[in-house]
């Protein structure tokens, strides 16, 4: 019989519980997995779904996603001190491609910056946002920094884009004040959103063909006046006037975008790094009978985020991932559940 394992997802590690996981509380599933799990890293864990490994004990492979400078800065040193690995799956647009290393934990525990004079990262929405304005935001590693870390995380591909698109004429919401942020993939979809533009139904940009929007639609929503129910009577005008608001890409439009995404983020990744880079994670775990079909053209395994415990058996292109979240409640139910 073989043992429970279970992948243990994370994006970031800050400086104290905000917006995602704390230092503190990562270090605490770190010794956690130290002292009762098998640790697995890259190589054993592929050994294990193709039946070529059985772990000693209940076992967990560590992943990130994304590739936040927080990773180098805080979860690195910490894996490091351990003797822990991971891995990183990299969104190959947003890493900087210019010398830069920010200092780590390591720097501070040897007293060459202060605690405070660490990075501090930004929501991870704000992070994104200013990547799409800008072309590049320091909230996301360095080359340099990844290289660096090679000694404990071993790397897959996130795709490029990283982005959601409209994939229906399914109108949900409108752009207002509260989701003009949250939604970070607005600022590419309509460079820049304003206030009364649609929202239509959206999903990763990789599942499916996206619609764009008709620009007579665009103009009916920016002159209308944001007055009183003015959601609820702009949804009504556009049902009664665009029956079908969205101008779609065809199958080979879609196809041709979604494999330059896939080939180009694996390209990028081993030029840079110098390693072979066999496995992918769909943005936001989104996939579809599409993309299933494209991914294995270019990877061996690809990662979803379904929960779920993780068999020699299971399919190589739909691996369960559990989410870490910022409470040690949820750790410990999540231990309960997917490791026994």
């Amino acid at each position: 019989m073989e043992p429970p394992v279970f992948v243990y997802t994370y994006h970031r590690i800050l400086p104290k519980k905000e917006h995602d996981i704390g230092l503190g509380l990562f270090e605490i599933h770190l010794k956690v997995f130290k002292n009762f799990f098998e640790v697995l890293d890259w190589e054993r864990f592929k050994a294990f779904l193709s039946g070529d490994y059985k772990p000693k004990k209940r076992a967990v492979f560590l992943t990130f996603d994304d590739g936040y400078v927080d990773n180098f800065v805080y979860a690195y040193p910490l894996l490091k001190k351990y003797q822990l690995k991971a891995h990183l799956f990299i969104t190959s647009s947003r890493i900087l491609d210019k010398p830069l290393v920010r200092p780590t934990l390591v720097d501070y525990w040897n007293g060459k910056v202060p605690f405070n004079g660490l990075f501090k990262p930004k929501p991870m929405w704000e992070a994104q946002k200013e990547f799409l304005l800008k072309g590049e935001s320091e909230e996301f590693l360095s080359w340099e920094e990844l290289n660096l870390m090679k000694d404990v995380f071993s790397y897959g591909s996130h795709g490029i884009a990283h982005t959601q698109g409209f994939i229906s004429n399914t109108l949900e919401d409108f752009v207002d004040e509260k989701n003009i942020n949250r939604i970070y993939s607005l600022w590419k979809i309509y460079s820049p959103p304003e206030a009364g533009f649609p929202i239509f139904k959206m999903k990763s940009d990789l599942t499916a063909p996206v619609g764009t929007v008709k620009r007579e639609l665009l103009e009916l929503c920016r002159k209308f006046p944001k007055k009183g129910n003015w959601k609820k009577e702009l949804k009504k005008e556009i049902e009664k006037n665009f029956p079908k608001p969205l101008k779609f890409e065809d199958v080979e439009e879609y196809a041709k975008r979604v494999e330059k995404d896939l080939s180009l983020s694996k390209d990028i990744l081993e030029r840079n790094l110098n390693v072979e880079i066999d496995n992918f994670s769909y943005p936001w775990g989104h996939y579809s009978e599409k993309l299933l079909k494209l991914v294995p053209k270019y990877y061996k395994f690809a990662f979803t985020v379904e929960k779920g415990k993780v068999k020699s058996s299971t399919d190589r292109f739909l691996i369960p991932r559990v989410y870490a979240v910022k409470d040690i409640f949820t750790f410990f139910g999540h231990l309960w559940r997917f490791a026994r």
